[in-house]
């Protein structure tokens, strides 16, 4: 009898261990990123404040890329981002955010040398561009306004290429057009949230 609770027990941490392990990994990623409590939309357009001019645009436009180490989501789409590096790397300069409390020298592992990588201190720049998960991509035009922010494509782990946002808006700007409009399924972030505390940061700033 003993013998049969404990291996029923044994049984129940192993199922516990799997259902977690796949939500931590997999599941929760299905569902919308939560929105903070208190995030404000930064539309389209918008005159953009990045005082540091290290890493704001200067003769080129600039695409900043929010990724998280330690978010699956962000790591898979490393592959394409590096590819729209190499694409439009003549015409457009790229950055990498990586918020604050997530490990950044591991970052650096998954992009290629001589690539601009920049943590991001009190989710500054996060709060300046509007974005609240990874990945996102935000692109913004040489007179420092908003011209895209969101999804590289319209599911976490979607390759399909006729909604690649991220790449459609720079051809868009490239182009000289006015900022696409691709809908929810550009801007409905799905992936990693960044942290809340940090988030409450913003607030005694502001």
């Amino acid at each position: 009898m003993l013998r049969k609770i404990l291996a029923a027990g044994l049984i129940s941490v192993v199922f516990g261990s799997i259902i977690f392990l796949f939500w931590q990994q997999e599941l929760q990623y299905v569902l919308p990123t939560p929105i903070p409590t208190d995030y404000t939309v930064v539309p389209v357009n918008q005159l953009l404040d990045i005082t540091d001019q290290n890493i704001a645009p200067q003769s080129k436009p600039r695409l900043y890329h929010f990724f998280k180490p330690g978010c699956p989501c962000s790591r898979f789409n490393v592959k394409h981002f590096n590819s729209l590096r190499k694409t439009y790397q003549d015409q457009i300069d790229f950055i990498v955010v990586v918020p604050e409390g997530s490990d950044y020298f591991s970052s650096i592992e998954y992009f290629d040398e001589g690539l601009q990588i920049t943590e991001d201190k009190g989710l500054l720049l996060a709060h300046e561009f509007g974005v609240y998960a990874t990945p996102q991509a935000v692109i913004v035009s040489t007179d420092q306004k908003l011209y895209y922010r969101g999804n590289y494509n319209k599911a976490r782990y979607c390759t399909d290429p006729g909604s690649n946002f991220a790449q459609m808006a720079l051809d868009s700007l490239l182009a000289n057009r006015h900022p696409p409009e691709f809908g929810l399924l550009s801007t409905v972030s799905y992936g990693c949230g960044l942290s809340d505390d940090n988030f409450k940061l913003w607030k005694l700033s502001l």
